[in-house]
């Protein structure tokens, strides 16, 4: 027996011809047919053996696509038979199948009534209506019993009737950036959210996530020219249903605190079935050129002597960190009657390209002639977007007092040889003194000092604070530091010329590997709390990348085994958030052996990419520099390159992301 289906239509048959329906001329009808019966007995043929029908139907399934409530879809549905003897159609019915409803189905045009009759070798098409009225779950069964036996179940044949469900889908941008906004200044960019679907799209709430510098708000409609309201007539309520084909416009809003990149996230929540938390991401200056420059709000001298040059150095800060700065002029637009001036061995040579994270300085006189205020504005072109044309206002107050003395001195912390400029190697402490400083008025002096130059990828900051008489600087990588003294008397009088110590970072291994990250999605890492995990390694020529048999350094096996080829070879810093750097020291390489060096993006902690930049010193001398690689997922494997300690040491390069699924 076939299944047993829910009878939902009836079936179609012809009406019987009126020799049928008349009681004389049935009579004769049996009598006719008792004789061509026993005339065919009587012959060589009979209906009962007569060639075979093949039935074939065609779509099967019949599947029809998603379409609006009201509107109406024609599926063409093929009956063959590639038989030599007749297909007998004798029923066609659309039945019921589980809890979907047929209710949306209709004959349509040369729909059989009563029996179908199909030639040999020969096709039969009509068409079947799917009119959806309602957002429910349509479908069936289209039942046929035919004269081919060997289909089906004894003939009758069950075709599945399907359609895709009528549900609402959202639609907006996936991501909404804001490549470069000032700190301080807010900008906005507008977004639609629409209803791509085929069902009312019911919204639950619009939810601002991550970050407080965005927000959203939602204008009214436009007016009969398509203009928006303005921003102020802004409110916060969203529309709560959207009818197929509606949309809605929100207007996203980015007010920056900082020029470093930032990130946010918009999450709507609706009743579309696959993506009930439709999630927007929010990018912040993270796309072009951003130019930092020490106190670019105005630079003031305070009170300066007479007749003497006060000197301030300036920093130009690439405070992207993917995008090279380049900077075209630096000028003054007013030199408050001569008293402001650029010193012209100081300037770079322009025009000056600073990559991700560089910076570069110069230095700014100030040489009042009398008692009196003076005003001027320094000028600098960049290709900043936001910041293209930079004018900051100059101040200064010229003063018959005399200035205060800047003295600033350096020694390796655990040494007493206190020097202006100084060798030291990575990770050591630097002790700064600024005690010697005087002023010749006989006044108390406080202190300021900055880090007016450092290698790229350094982080450490003056402890314990930068206006201590004598704050330490750890020396996180190799490379050169400049740290800069300005002292002040009680009247807030500068000193005249600043005080700079320079420290040059240099490994004192034969070989010293350098590891330093940036995270675009955390500009200021911190210990313990954000930021992503690396891991650098370091693989002798025989080894393979994450053993734990002595043949590869890195965080689970940080000191090489002796009597190996990585004899004298440690892992020195094992950062977990990017704040530091990771380094791999080896001494006595061994002549023609050769290193292999590559990166583990160990854990992302949900922050997204980092970027990483490898140094390789040999000798004590930088040979090699990898800046920023984006790693973009955690478990990626950056296979950098490597060494071999020959003479000279030579260096390979791979640069090859590795699948490594041993390494943990």
């Amino acid at each position: 027996m076939p299944p047993q289906y829910e009878r939902r239509t009836t079936t179609m048959k012809r009406p019987s011809p009126s020799y049928l329906r008349d009681g004389k001329n049935l009579l004769l009808l049996a009598l006719a047919l008792l004789f061509v019966v026993g005339t065919t007995a009587c012959g060589e043929d009979s209906i009962s053996s007569g060639d075979p029908a093949a039935f074939s139907l065609n779509p099967n399934p019949i599947s029809f696509q998603q379409i609006a409530l009201g509107e109406e879809s024609a599926e063409t549905i093929v009956i063959g038979n590639s038989g030599d003897g007749p297909l007998r159609i004798t029923s066609i019915e659309i039945l019921q199948s589980g809890s979907a409803s047929i209710d949306a189905f209709y004959p349509g045009n040369n729909w059989p009534e009563g029996t179908l009759e199909v030639a040999p070798n020969s096709e039969y098409d009509f068409q079947l209506i799917y009119r959806p009225e309602q957002p429910i779950t349509y479908g069936g069964i289209l039942r046929l019993v035919t004269n081919d036996t060997s289909v089906g179940n004894q003939g009758t044949v069950d075709v599945n009737i399907r359609t895709q469900g009528l549900n609402p889908e959202i639609f907006s941008p996936p991501t909404i950036s804001f490549p470069r906004v000032p700190a301080g200044q807010e900008e906005w960019k507008l977004a639609q959210v629409a209803n791509i679907g085929q069902a009312p799209l019911l919204i639950d709430d619009i939810v601002m996530g991550g970050n407080s510098e965005f927000r959203v708000s939602f204008p009214g409609a436009r007016d009969g020219d398509g203009v928006l309201p303005p921003p102020e007539q802004d409110t916060t309520d969203f529309p709560s249903e959207l009818a197929p084909d509606e949309s809605f416009e929100m207007r996203v809003w980015f007010n920056p605190a900082t020029d470093d990149p930032t990130t946010g996230e918009i999450t709507i929540y609706s009743n579309d079935p696959s993506r009930g938390e439709f999630r927007i991401n929010l990018n912040g200056n993270s796309g072009s050129a951003c130019i930092a420059v020490t106190d670019e709000d105005g630079i003031d001298f305070n009170i300066a002597s007479l007749d003497r040059a006060t000197n301030r150095t300036i920093t130009i800060s690439n405070c992207s960190p993917g995008s090279a700065l380049n900077v075209s002029e630096i000028s003054l637009n007013d030199d408050g009657g001569g008293t402001f001036s650029l010193r012209p061995e100081s300037l770079p040579e322009l025009p000056i390209t600073l990559l991700p994270r560089e910076s570069s300085n110069f230095v700014l006189t100030y040489t009042p002639t009398e008692v009196s205020t003076h005003e001027g504005e320094l000028r600098i072109l960049s290709d900043d977007p936001a910041k293209s044309v930079l004018e900051i206002p100059l101040m200064g107050q010229g003063s018959d007092s005399v200035c205060p003395i800047a003295v600033a001195t350096a020694t390796i912390q655990g040494s007493n040889r206190y020097q202006t400029e100084l060798a030291a190697s990575p990770l050591e402490t630097i002790q700064l003194n600024g005690s010697d400083s005087s002023d010749p008025d006989g006044t108390n002096i406080t202190y300021e000092w900055s880090v007016i130059s450092r290698p790229v990828g350094s982080l450490s900051q003056l402890q314990p604070s930068t206006a201590n008489a004598q704050p330490t600087l750890w020396l996180d990588i190799a490379g050169t530091y400049e740290v800069e003294l300005v002292v002040y008397d009680e009247l807030g009088m500068a000193s005249c010329e600043s005080a700079i110590v320079r420290i040059n970072a240099v490994p004192e291994d034969d070989v010293h590997i350098q590891l330093t990250w940036t995270i675009p999605n955390v500009p200021n890492p911190q210990a313990n709390m954000r930021g992503t995990d690396l891991d650098l390694h370091y693989l002798s020529s025989t080894g393979t990348w994450g053993s734990m048999d002595g043949s590869s350094i890195w965080y689970n096996y940080k000191v090489g085994r002796v009597g190996t080829q990585l004899a004298g070879a440690s892992l020195d810093i094992d950062d977990l958030y990017g704040v530091a750097p990771e380094n791999i020291n080896h001494n006595d390489p061994g002549q023609g052996l050769a290193y292999s060096v590559g990166v583990h993006y160990y854990n992302a902690n949900g922050n997204g990419a980092s970027l990483a930049t490898v140094r390789y010193y040999l000798s004590q001398q930088l040979v090699y520099e990898y800046r920023d690689k984006p790693l973009t997922q955690a478990k990626q494997f950056w296979y950098v390159g490597g060494i071999v300690w020959n003479t000279p040491p030579t260096v390979f390069v791979r640069d090859e992301i590795l699948s490594i699924p041993t390494l943990r």
